[in-house]
Parts: structure tokens; sequence; C-alpha cells
């Protein structure tokens, strides 16, 4: 009897351990059914999204139909982009009509070049969504405009001429191709220094992506607050600048000095001019001011 018994409390307690695994399954399997969707819209169009799915700091700026798609809203008005994209601060100047405006390749808006005449509104397709792509290398894009040979003969790393005087670049001076307007190397620093875009987007005009894993875990990305502890404690005592402009993000010229040899004269911030890759630090020096090994 105690083994019989015994064997229906075991039969008892299986059947329960079955009928609770069982609930959970079903409960597991309705929250990723109710998830799913939302995951898939956010991740591969914006179609669906309204106006009221903006966030709030955003959609005060953003004066369309309540009725109508973001992607509609933004065809209609490309300044609407700058309600998540900064564009004035980090891409292709915008607002300026071209010196050819019929022999245009792209779309213009009130004919002028606005987001949308590169790239497309609907959030899905090549990367960058950049119009007509895929491309194979990025640049093509640009000269679909601009004309390549007239770009060929300007090395902007080649910067002073014999006579220690900047060299010139259509007639301005050649910082100008980076910088919004000419450093005084005696006294800016890095906080002080102005761009035409940001940095990433100005190194990205001439070279070609580095290799995926290095660019996918360190371009844009911002470092934790730790990190920014011991970046700043490591350039004191390695003597060195890693710049992290704009707004505290790893660009390329955090690791790489753009500079020719006697254009900066502080010497923190000139470590690495004319070096092996332009590094401002050799390996494993440089990977250890923000990582710790």
């Amino acid at each position: 009897m105690y083994k019989k018994r015994n064997d229906n409390m075991s039969i008892t307690t299986t059947s329960l351990w079955r009928k609770r695994m069982a609930i959970l399954l079903l409960l597991f399997i309705i929250t990723l059914a109710s998830c799913t969707p939302k995951l898939f819209q956010e991740t591969r169009t914006d179609a669906a999204i309204t106006p009221q799915q903006v966030p709030a700091e955003s959609r005060e700026h953003l004066s369309v139909n309540p009725a109508q798609s973001l992607s509609e809203a933004v065809r209609e008005n490309s300044s609407a982009c700058l309600d998540c994209h900064q564009y004035r601060e980090n891409h292709h100047p915008v607002d300026m009509v071209p010196a050819n405006p019929s022999n245009f390749p792209f779309p213009l808006y009130d004919g002028k070049v606005k987001c949308l005449t590169c790239h497309v509104a609907d959030h899905m397709g090549s990367a960058r969504l950049l119009r007509g792509g895929p491309y194979a290398d990025r640049r093509e894009i640009c000269f679909k405009c601009h004309y390549e040979e007239d770009y060929a003969h300007i090395f902007p790393h080649v910067m002073l001429e014999k006579e220690g005087k900047y060299t010139q670049v259509n007639g301005s001076p050649v910082c100008l191709i980076c910088h919004a307007k000419t450093p005084d190397p005696k006294v800016d620093r890095t906080k002080d220094v102005l761009f035409r875009a940001d940095v990433a987007f100005l190194c990205w005009r001439c070279h070609s992506l580095m290799p995926q894993p290095m660019l996918n875990t360190h371009v844009l990305m911002k470092p934790s607050e730790n990190m920014l502890k011991d970046i700043e404690q490591n350039e004191r005592e390695m003597k060195v600048t890693i710049p992290l402009v704009p707004r505290n993000r790893i660009t390329c010229s955090t690791c790489h000095n753009p500079h020719e040899k006697g254009v900066i004269i502080y010497e923190p911030s000139a470590k690495g001019a004319d070096s092996p890759d332009r590094l401002r630090l050799q390996t494993p020096d440089l990977c250890l001011v923000c990582h710790k090994m």
C-alpha cells in the first residue's frame, strides 16, 4: 500500500510539473508574439510610425498632419529629418542651389539640395539609405554630382609648403577642407577647433571604411563614464590627446592624427603626426588608453 500510494503521489507531482511548464511556455509564446510585430516594425520600416510616436521633444517641431506616416511627412518636408538627425552639424551641406540644376542627377526640393536628394525616406534599402544604392564603395554616390578628377590632386594630409606656410587649395588654406575656420595652433585645443561636419563623415569622403569588426565596435561609439575617466587619466600619464569630437564619441581622429608633422604645436596633440598609420600611440599603448588588459 505504501509503495502504491508513493507511486500515485509521484504521478500527481509529475503531472502538476508538466502543467506548470506548459503554462509558462504558453505565456512565453504569447509575450514573444506580442513583441515581435513592434520589433519588426522598428527594424524594418517607419511606414506605420505616426508623428504621435515621435518623442515629444522632437514632435513639437514636426508640423505635419497627424494622420500622415512619418515617411509621408518626410517626403513632403525634408527638414523633418532634423527632428532625429542633426544633419546641419554632421552631413553634406544642405539648402544649397546647384550650379546647373537642369542636369542634376538627383531630385531637388524647391530647387535646393536637401536630405532626400541623397537619401531615401522609407528607412529601408542600402546602407545609410543612399539613393541609388547599394554601392560597393560609398564614395560612388559623391561622384554622381562631383567630378572625381577635380579631387585627384588634393591630398589634405600634406599641409605645409617648404617655407612653412599652409598649402593652398583653390585659394584657401588646406585646413578648410575639414575645418570650418582655420585653427590657430598656438592657442587652440581640441575643444576650440570647428569642423565642417562630423569627423568620421569628413574622413569617409576620401577613405574607404575600415574592416567591419573594428568599425562596428569603435567608430561613433560613446565611451562609458568609467572609460572616460580612464581616458582622462591616461591622457595625462601618457602625455597624449585622445579627441572625442564631436559629442564625446569615438571617431577616426580619436586614434589617428591626420595632421602633417609640424602643424600642431601642443605636444600631446602633435603625437602621431606622420607616424605609421598616423596612430597617436603605437599598439598596445594606444589600446591601453581606453581598455584595461
